[in-house]
């Protein structure tokens, strides 16, 4: 499922914007029919209109209801209304939000989610960094000389570029939890870590979008 939300808050109609050619909702259309990596393609939302767009592309569209649209919504019971609603074990969120996210990334993260079995898995970034966190360091000490970077154990940073559930975690989706311990972190590339959230992101991943590879399309 591609989701979008009509009413985006810190960047008004965000899917609707233009990166190049193409809206941000037609980038991530694009690339999950060109990655070849999934039985159907949905459009997730609480805008009617986009029905024609899902039209215009040869996918699926499914309206959800107006309280699955309001910023108070939580991921977890959007997931879970979308695979109450849909046939199928495997579920996945392409997420419009990364829009510079690259082919082999989608497909990798597919590959993963069938090898394993998983209950639910989600993308990440890797970086050596010195970490801390309510002024304590998280992945260093203060002590004994100050750790030189590529010494650092690496830190995740989830960047939600591609999700996954099975239709058996639907009881933990049920109490609230997306993801937990037993979610499989998966690793994309620095393209995946470009996220779409203000103006200023806006206009970084549109210079980007010029010279990012393994796109799929030409932006």
């Amino acid at each position: 499922m591609v989701p979008v939300r009509k009413g985006s808050e810190r960047l008004a109609k965000k899917n609707y914007l233009k990166i190049g050619q193409y809206t941000v909702l037609e980038i991530a259309l694009l690339k999950a029919i060109k990655s070849k990596a999934f039985d159907k393609v949905i459009i997730n939302t609480d805008d009617p209109e986009l029905e024609e767009v899902a039209s215009k592309y040869g996918v699926n569209f499914y309206l959800r209801s107006e309280n699955l649209a309001s910023s108070q919504a939580t991921s977890d019971q959007v997931v879970l209304d979308f695979i109450n609603h849909h046939e199928g074990d495997q579920f996945y969120w392409l997420n419009t939000v990364s829009p510079l996210q690259t082919i082999s990334d989608i497909k990798n993260f597919v590959n993963i989610s069938e090898e394993n079995n998983w209950e639910s898995g989600v993308t990440f970034n890797k970086s050596q960094v010195h970490l801390v966190y309510d002024n304590a360091p998280l992945n260093f000490q203060w002590e004994n000389g100050f750790a030189r970077t590529q010494d650092l154990k690496p830190v995740k940073c989830f960047n939600y570029a591609m999700m996954g559930w099975s239709r058996k975690i639907i009881a933990k989706l049920f109490d609230g939890k997306l993801f937990d311990e037993d979610t499989t972190l998966v690793e994309s590339s620095k393209w995946s870590g470009y996220l779409l959230k203000n103006k200023d992101d806006l206009e970084l991943i549109t210079m980007l979008a010029t010279v990012a590879p393994d796109q799929g399309i030409y932006l």
